[in-house]
């Protein structure tokens, strides 16, 4: 516990590590839910790093009731991360794609021989070369090469990256074609997790509304937006807590809930009675060596409190608590509301801005909350006129 109540480091040294130009370091809340069993293995405590008021309230409460009503499995299919070298202007289309294919086992087994070596052996490396043809609006033909690297229990970008600047010049080469750049492609169809929570005895007019509710993040991406933004607070407290990278999982998951040319809901819920059923899927893209999860302590210990032995399990608990997020999001907006869920935390932020004393706050808290059950809404001016009558 003293690694997480105090500073991270009296000394820059960590910072300096992670980025250019540290001055210190901004300190986010570090916090336990309660464990979770799915494909029933039990993983004892959830960390999270969020400052979103309620949302850890939520999702202890949900994953209790999830608990007692139901059971999680998740999967995951298609392997390895897409690495891309981009030709903007294609002379010959037909010559660029049949050459690259044509070299493919070739420049496989460069890849694995140089930047993957010892990627493959730890069984994974470079295992398969595409290619696609782009029309561009101004007549011409984009080329991209996909290059499929198994990074195991790493996140991997940066020998992605490395083995596409590798293949580069002997692509350009065998192609007769010029390049422009090389990159990792956060959007990562090629692997795919899915989570399903299947709750039983549940109120059938409650799973109903769930389902309704659920089903306007399908057809509406005003609210799709929200709905998922809901999703990936679960999710990205527990890239933060683990030190991967939340920026590349917000990109490629908001990218498949464009898949089918309109930005949806990435989760869905159907109602059988007294049955409830959840699914959630998409490109969650983690790692559990490698990068921040070996050199900061905290992320360290998150892993450790996870229990998890590999990627593909540590995306299973990410994907698992962003649905269970989603439904607690969606069983408070169709019964009491969104805000009476978030009122109690947002009057103590209201009265923390006040000089009320500890005393002081307990008792307007109780006035506040009184005042929200009349007016359905509470204003900073209500805390100062109710800390003004108790001092009056």
């Amino acid at each position: 516990m003293q690694l997480l109540s105090e500073s991270i480091y009296d000394e820059l040294e960590l910072a300096d590590t992670l980025v250019e130009n540290a001055v210190g370091y901004f300190q986010l809340p570090f916090s336990m839910a309660p464990g979770i069993t799915i494909n029933s293995k039990r993983y004892p405590l959830i960390p999270l790093v969020i400052e979103e008021t309620s949302v850890v309230a939520g999702l202890c409460k949900n994953i209790l009731f999830i608990n007692s009503h139901g059971t999680i499995s998740a999967s995951q299919y298609g392997g390895g991360f897409i690495g891309q070298i981009h030709f903007p202007d294609i002379k010959n289309q037909k010559s660029f794609e049949r050459n690259i294919l044509a070299c493919k086992d070739h420049l496989i087994s460069k890849a694995n021989q140089n930047p993957c070596k010892s990627m493959l052996e730890r069984g994974g490396g470079v295992k398969d070369i595409t290619v696609r043809l782009i029309s561009r609006t101004d007549g011409k033909t984009m080329g991209v090469i996909h290059v499929l690297v198994d990074t195991k229990d790493a996140m991997g970008a940066n020998i992605i990256n490395q083995t596409c600047e590798y293949l580069k010049p002997i692509v350009e080469v065998e192609s007769g074609e010029k390049s422009l750049l090389c990159i990792l492609s956060n959007y990562n169809t090629e692997k795919i997790t899915k989570v399903e929570i299947t709750l039983e005895g549940i109120d059938e007019t409650l799973a109903k509304r769930i389902e309704e509710a659920s089903l306007i993040a399908q057809f509406d991406p005003y609210r799709a937006v929200t709905h998922n933004k809901g999703i990936m607070n679960g999710m990205d407290a527990i890239c933060l807590a683990t030190g991967n990278d939340w920026r590349a999982l917000e990109a490629g998951m908001h990218g498949f809930a464009a898949r089918n040319g309109q930005y949806q809901g990435l989760s869905n819920w159907i109602a059988n009675g007294k049955q409830l059923k959840g699914t959630l899927e998409g490109p969650i893209n983690v790692g559990i060596v490698g990068g921040v999860t070996n050199i900061h302590p905290q992320a360290a210990l998150a892993l450790r409190c996870l229990k998890v032995e590999s990627s593909t399990e540590l995306a299973y608990v990410i994907g698992t608590i962003g649905l269970i997020q989603n439904f607690a999001a969606l069983r408070a907006l169709v019964t009491d509301g969104i805000a009476k869920g978030h009122m109690r935390l947002h009057l103590k932020n209201l009265l923390k801005q006040t000089d009320a004393t500890a005393p002081e706050q307990e008792k307007a808290l109780k006035l506040l909350e009184k005042i929200f059950d009349t007016k359905h809404y509470v204003s900073a001016n209500d805390a100062r006129n109710v800390l003004k009558e108790l001092r009056s």
